[in-house]
């Protein structure tokens, strides 16, 4: 049983400006640069004392989620507002700056917030983008979170992670519970008060909800937890494991281990918990799989040479061949690019530390590096970046790198040990 449970614990600078269907959006190089971004101070045209706080509260997010996109450098200062706007765009071109970003904060009569942001060329003075946002004070963060997505779409075509969350498992309660939280650390809260075991929590690709292992009826079943609804139903209780749970792209299917009574293996299940068909067949234990993202693949951790190692199989079940590596394999996840594998790898006598199998090389490169055990790593949305978990501090916490093992960060500071986290879809425009 310790055998199995050990296996699932498991740039930018401005070229040009073009117009598709109506909007601007803005030519980057590919140098790895970061473009220059200045963020004036929010302004708040009703006077009131509440506006001008959820002004500095949504400019501090947004300048928070654009240095955290690594995209930007960020351009401080503040022009004095009674000059005329002109020549506050001199200011920030003075100062380097290639786009600014305004807003304004105005309460609305029935006490909702209204924000418009702006986003400026510098050298015109051209409004490149505005959009208004409505929304209560305590949902400020989100709609930071969208308009820092946004400016990020108009930069490189693809959406950002401002708006997505990481769940994970954490023991301050002396059981394990699932917790959530925004993808830069705030707003920290709870979603599971069993009292008993609750393991390896993985997002459902739409994002409406989380399957989980949980001890909660005596025995490893697989549960899964409607955020929308707040409601928590049975997934797979078969007699023995029902672990490792993790849908497929288009979420019509589900693969997981079951043990049944027997060696743990590979199935596929509907969120129904209806059996398919079974994927693996042996002695062997067979665990930790996730599906590649075009849900014709899998991946996953076998034993099956004498230790665990990488394996990655068609969906049927067919074509199994071994990824070579050198050590002890866990908890494999497939990039939502398609194109690389992070997973876990101990060497004999050593700590777990995170790797990348860059799938077209077959190249295996090392992420972390004597920093005591580093386990569980999930993608972010747009493949730039891995979460996962680490008792580098002296207790296991979560943390955040980008997929070539720089600008570490730990999510949230929170009591007791923290695990397996898995990042979410965007869920920016749910």
């Amino acid at each position: 049983m310790k055998k199995i449970l050990a296996l699932a614990s498991l740039v930018l600078f401005f070229a040009s400006s073009v117009f598709a269907q109506g909007d601007i959006y803005l030519s980057l190089s590919a140098t790895g640069s970061r473009s220059d971004i200045a963020i004036q101070s929010f302004s708040y045209s009703d006077g009131l004392d509440e506006s001008a706080s959820n002004a500095a509260v949504l400019k501090e997010a947004v300048e928070n989620d654009l240095i955290l996109s690594r995209y930007f450098n960020i351009i401080l200062g503040d022009p004095s507002k009674n000059i005329p706007f002109a020549q506050q765009l001199e200011f920030w071109d003075k100062k380097g700056a290639s786009v600014l970003l305004g807003a304004d904060i105005v309460k609305t009569s029935d006490g909702q917030f209204t924000t418009e942001a702006k986003l400026y060329d510098v050298m015109s003075g051209q409004v490149i983008w505005k959009q208004n946002y409505t929304a209560k004070k305590a949902d400020s963060r989100t709609i930071a979170h969208s308009i820092s997505d946004e400016i990020i779409r108009r930069f490189t075509g693809e959406r950002g992670i401002a708006g997505s969350k990481i769940v994970f498992v954490n023991n301050s309660t002396k059981n394990k519970e699932l917790y959530i939280v925004d993808y830069d650390g705030h707003n920290l809260r709870r979603l599971t008060k069993d009292g008993k075991i609750n393991l390896l929590p993985k997002w459902s690709p739409d994002g409406s909800g989380i399957i989980y292992t949980s001890y909660i009826y005596n025995n490893p079943d697989l549960m899964f937890l409607d955020l929308e609804k707040n409601k928590r139903s049975v997934i797979s209780k078969y007699t023995g494991l029902n672990a490792t749970g993790s849908f497929s792209p288009d979420g019509t299917k589900i693969i997981l281990t079951l043990s049944r009574g027997k060696a743990p293996n590979l199935y596929l299940i509907t969120p129904k918990g209806e059996i398919l068909r079974r994927l693996t067949d042996g002695a062997a234990i067979d665990t930790s799989a996730t599906f590649a993202p075009n849900g014709q693949e899998i991946v996953f951790i076998s034993d099956r040479p004498g230790y665990p190692q990488l394996y990655i199989m068609n969906v049927e079940g067919g074509n199994v061949r071994r990824l070579t590596t050198s050590g002890y394999c866990d908890s494999p996840a497939w990039s939502p690019r398609g194109d690389k594998i992070v997973f876990t790898m101990r060497q004999p006598g050593g700590n777990y530390d995170l790797y990348v199998y860059d799938l077209p090389t077959a190249k295996v490169t090392k992420l972390t590096n004597g920093q005591r055990n580093n386990e569980n790593p999930t993608w972010s949305p747009d493949g730039r970046f891995v979460v996962f978990s680490s008792n580098r501090s002296g207790k296991s916490e979560i943390y955040i790198m980008a997929i070539d093992g720089s600008g570490t960060r730990k999510l949230a500071a929170m009591p007791g040990s923290s695990f397996t986290p898995s990042w979410s879809p965007n869920l920016s425009d749910k």
